[in-house]
């Protein structure tokens, strides 16, 4: 039901579209055409008896652009159909298996009231402890539509000081009937005052409704939070922000809890810098229900001009609300970008988690060490982008049956028209 109201909201977004239009010269209209061949030696991620295929992958798509006026809207959609030699059961060749897409619509910038729409159709994991849809999209996958509606008034009360009215409507729908559908509605009210030139804080008021296919997931939230943002000289920014949270459950249980993120990065050089991130919230996920959220990382990145470096050390845990289990990560990321030639680059990314899964049940806990290694050489020739890539991974679990080696070679061309 809800995919059907995602599509009317975006063919009424085409329709403002033609209505605002009076100078088509301010729209950029891009199509393309993607081919790739595949070949994976394991790709349900077994064990043993482990299933190789031939997986061929056709994808056109059309990316928009339009500036002008009281309206600017980026949009882009495809159709990823995925055909496998010897597992056919498996081709994804249905339309509500193969659509991705992301539409983002403003209107009115620089005004006092605008209004943004924002959605995306995406191909999801249903299980939250298996996310890397990058190595195997056939397990436990859905594609989702997101839709968000956020019309936002504000009201300037002095040269340094206003106050913004905000409500956002989330629209989640599934394909996978897995999957939690859900509906919310949030209200706001921040006041935003500038106190410095490099020293802007505010405080806010959020209300939540969470209608939720699963009745026993319905809510009422409420929440209070004040924040910063802080430019502590040329290289160095904080951004902060610390509240109080209370969950009120249509069923009558309750939890709350105090909810802060921080983000500090500092520049190192010209082309380099490092952040350092943490939060603690809540997040729905899309078959367990809501979940007490923490999540750390620290980013590093350099960017000399024959390419780039980045590496990352996260640590995530859920602690899920209404059940009896806690899923704990961290690990780290590696990729290298280098630019061989004016046409010829390639790319390297490694990567290392731990996973700790608690159950009710202690002989279904779960300890994981993952292993990912990868690398791709890319030439482009005017309009025409290849690539060769290699992608690995091991998981290594403490229960039986649960190991797997997966080795990954594709080969795929681009033509943008």
């Amino acid at each position: 039901m809800k995919s059907k109201i995602f599509r009317i909201l975006l063919l009424s977004s085409a329709v403002l579209l033609l209505v605002f239009s009076s100078a088509w010269s301010a729209m950029e209209l891009a199509p393309r055409f993607t081919l790739s061949q595949e070949y994976n030696d394991n790709i349900f991620l077994t064990e043993s008896n482990r299933e190789s295929d031939w997986i061929t992958t056709l994808e056109p798509g059309l990316s928009f652009g339009y500036d002008h006026r009281s309206l600017q809207m980026t949009l882009d959609y495809a159709l990823r159909y995925r055909f496998f030699k010897n597992n056919t059961s498996e081709d994804q060749d249905r339309f509500r298996d193969i659509q991705r897409g992301a539409a983002d619509l403003l209107f009115f910038s620089g005004r006092p009231f605008t209004l943004r729409t924002t959605g995306t159709i995406t191909r999801e994991t249903i299980n939250e402890r298996d996310r890397d849809l990058e190595y195997n999209d056939t397990r436990d996958r859905s594609t989702v539509y997101r839709l968000s509606l956020i019309p936002e008034y504000y009201l300037r009360i002095g040269p340094t000081m206003g106050v913004v009215f905000g409500y956002t409507l989330n629209l989640v729908d599934y394909v996978d009937r897995r999957g939690n559908d859900y509906l919310e509605h949030l209200g706001r009210v921040s006041i935003n005052k500038s106190l410095f030139a490099n020293l802007d804080v505010w405080s806010r008021y959020q209300y939540t409704y969470h209608d939720n296919d699963n009745n026993n997931e319905d809510y009422d939230r409420h929440e209070v939070s004040v924040g910063t943002n802080y430019r502590l000289g040329a290289r160095t920014t904080l951004t902060a922000m610390i509240g109080r949270t209370k969950i009120d459950y249509d069923r009558g249980d309750e939890t709350d809890r105090t909810i802060w993120s921080a983000d500090v990065t500092y520049l190192f050089s010209p082309v380099a810098q490092g952040t350092l991130a943490y939060s603690q919230d809540f997040t729905m996920t899309a078959v367990n229900g809501l979940s007490k959220t923490r999540e750390a990382s620290f980013t590093m990145g350099y960017q000399p001009v024959f390419g780039d470096l980045q590496s990352v050390v996260f640590w995530r845990e859920l602690d899920y609300v209404q059940l009896d289990r806690v899923d704990k990560s961290y690990g780290v990321r590696l990729r290298i970008n280098r630019q061989l030639g004016r046409s010829l680059s390639a790319s390297m990314d490694a990567g290392y988690e731990r996973i700790d899964n608690k159950d009710p049940d202690p002989a279904t806990d779960e300890k994981i060490h993952r292993y990912i290694l990868g690398g791709s050489l890319n030439y482009e020739y005017r309009r025409i982008v290849t690539s060769l890539s290699y992608r690995y991974r091991y998981n290594d679990s403490d229960l039986s049956g649960r190991d797997y080696r997966n080795n990954i070679i594709t080969l795929s061309g681009r033509l943008r028209f």
